[in-house]
């Protein structure tokens, strides 16, 4: 691990220090997550990469290592996975809850793949979703029980992983966004239909390139709100589409879709938690500004399972669920 840290970081000043190679890169993941090196040691491979920023080739290898070491369950037709991250929303409540409802709603099969926040960071999809249907998001055996059963559901791979529970604390103790939360997202089966966040800024093509590399021939990484799944009713949203392993730039305008909004949705409630359970029956009850996100992040959804052609065709079977009352009753699960 030593030997690693001094190729990374450089065994004397950090402009020695260089980019690993795919190879090299699932090496050093697979040795961590078997639970090699010390704790201070794994702290300066993961703060050196970041340091200098993640390469494709290494997020590519790092994600390998760790798919490996998952039995991911069997996806049916028209399943898309919808990728989040352990830092959640802290300004504005997440809508990715509604969205996901609704696209299930209309005919898509959504896997949320969530899990609890980390200390410091906002409401993420496994903290509502606990909160709304008190379970825990499911890995494993129940994994695929749920997806044989319902168009919906919340799983969290990294548990299938008994590996990752060091790797997780050491990058909350550092307190910094580093490799196991981006490195999460992309713990997904290969080649099944993928919506991913990424930051605003050039990590868009890399995080294009790595997905694409993974073997996703549909997939959308988009820099919605707060770097979320959220694309935005107030402006233009940026991302990356690729289709039949195509990439293009992917430009969302809401007014395209008559979504425009003012500003986004705003907290209502004091508690961050409650705030998001009551954004997400307000957007199911097709009140806006809520509601236009959702419908917005549906129609991606649809788009990308097939469902739909266009955004214009997915906003709308969107509107039709949330309007019927059965996208709410999906959460909520009222009779």
């Amino acid at each position: 691990m030593r030997r690693w840290i001094q190729i990374v970081g450089g065994p004397i000043s950090s402009s020695a220090g260089r980019n690993l190679s795919s190879h090299e890169a699932e090496t050093v993941f697979r040795q961590l997550l078997e639970g090699e090196g010390s704790d201070a040691q794994v702290a300066s491979i993961f703060l050196a990469i970041r340091g200098r920023g993640v390469s494709t080739d290494e997020l590519v290898g790092f994600a390998r290592a760790a798919r490996r070491r998952i039995s991911f369950p069997q996806m049916l037709p028209r399943t898309v996975v919808v990728a989040t991250t352990r830092l959640g929303k802290l300004k504005y409540p997440p809508l990715g809850l509604a969205a996901a409802a609704a696209a299930a709603t209309a005919g898509a099969r959504i896997a949320l793949q969530a899990s609890p926040h980390v200390e410091g960071g906002g409401i993420t999809l496994g903290d509502l979703w606990q909160s709304i249907r008190g379970s825990d998001c499911l890995f494993g055996d129940e994994l695929q029980s749920a997806i044989q059963n319902s168009s919906l559901h919340c799983w969290c791979p990294s548990k299938s992983d008994p590996g990752w529970e060091r790797l997780m604390r050491i990058e909350e103790e550092v307190g910094l966004r580093s490799i196991p939360d981006q490195v999460s997202k992309l713990l997904v089966p290969e080649g099944v239909p993928l919506l991913v966040p990424s930051l605003s800024g050039p990590v868009l093509g890399m995080a294009s390139d790595a997905i694409a590399t993974l073997g996703h021939r549909q997939a959308a990484i988009l820099q919605g709100v707060e770097s979320s799944i959220d694309p935005s009713c107030s402006q233009r949203t940026r991302g990356m589409w690729i289709a039949d392993g195509f990439k293009s730039p992917l430009r969302m305008e809401p007014g395209d879709y008559g979504l425009q909004w003012h500003q986004e949705p705003m907290p209502r409630h004091n508690c961050p938690i409650e705030a998001a359970k009551e954004a997400t029956a307000r957007a199911l009850m097709g009140i806006a500004p809520e509601a236009n996100t959702a419908l917005l992040g549906a129609a991606l959804m649809l788009t990308l399972a097939g469902v739909t052609r266009d955004f214009a065709s997915g906003a709308s079977l969107a509107r039709d669920a949330i309007e019927s009352g059965k996208a709410y009753r999906q959460v909520f699960d009222v009779p």
